[in-house]
C-alpha cells in the first residue's frame, strides 16, 4: 500500500492551557498545520477566546489506520488518571470514541447501501432470487393486459390528492385575495369549488 506521508497519517497530541495549567490529549487525522485543534466543545470554546495561551505537542505519529491512531489515543488517555478529569485535564474520557474510527462508518447511506447490496449479491441464492424477481416483473409490466389493469387502477387516484393541496394552498393563502382568473385556472385544475 502506497503511504503518502504528507496527508495520509494521524497523530495524537496535547494541548497545555497556560493560564489553567490544564492538558487536553486528543488525535487528528490529517496532517499537523491544517488547522485543526480539537474535538472538545468545552476546550475549543476557551481556545477561542485566548488562544495565545494554548501550545500543543505532538505525542506520537501514526502512519497505518484510523483504528491504530484511536487505540493509541486512548493508550495516552488511560495515562490520566481518574480523579483528574475535568479538573487537570479538559478531556472527559479515558477512551478515544471516535465514529470515523471504523471506514464502514464514514460512507454515506448511499454508500452503505452499495456495500451492503454487493455482499448480499455474493450469496448465489440471493442472486439468483434477484434475477428471478427482475425477470417477472418485466414480464408483468410488458404484458399488455396488465399494463390496461394497471392504468385504469390508477386514473383518479391522484386527483383527490391535487385537490386537496389546491384547497390546502389556497385556506394558507386566505388573507391574500385571489384574482378571478386565478380562482378560474385552479378550479379547471382540480375542480375545487370557491365560496364567494
Amino acid at each position: 500500500m502506497f503511504i503518502n506521508y504528507t496527508t495520509d497519517y494521524g497523530f495524537v497530541y496535547i494541548w497545555f492551557d497556560s493560564k489553567k495549567k490544564k492538558y487536553y490529549i486528543g488525535s487528528h487525522y490529517g496532517t499537523e498545520n491544517d488547522g485543526y485543534v480539537c474535538s472538545s466543545p468545552w476546550m475549543m470554546r476557551v481556545y477561542t477566546k485566548r488562544p495565545e495561551n494554548f501550545k500543543r505537542r505532538i505525542l506520537k505519529r501514526i502512519y497505518t489506520t484510523r483504528k491504530d491512531l484511536y487505540e493509541e489515543e486512548t493508550r495516552w488517555l488511560q495515562m490520566i488518571k481518574p480523579a483528574e478529569m475535568k479538573k487537570r485535564y479538559y478531556n472527559l474520557n479515558r477512551v478515544a470514541n471516535h465514529w470515523s474510527a471504523s471506514d464502514y462508518d464514514r460512507l454515506t447511506i448511499s454508500e452503505k447501501i452499495s456495500v451492503r447490496t454487493k455482499e448480499a449479491m455474493s450469496d448465489p441464492t440471493v442472486r439468483e432470487n434477484y434475477l428471478k424477481g427482475l425477470k417477472n416483473r418485466n414480464t408483468r409490466s410488458s404484458d399488455p393486459e396488465v399494463r390496461v389493469k394497471k392504468s385504469k387502477s390508477m386514473i383518479g387516484k391522484n386527483k383527490g390528492n391535487w385537490a386537496k393541496a389546491i384547497e390546502i394552498s389556497a385556506e394558507m393563502r386566505r388573507n391574500v385575495p385571489l384574482s378571478e382568473e386565478h380562482k378560474a385556472n385552479i378550479a379547471a385544475a382540480g375542480e375545487v369549488g370557491f365560496n364567494k
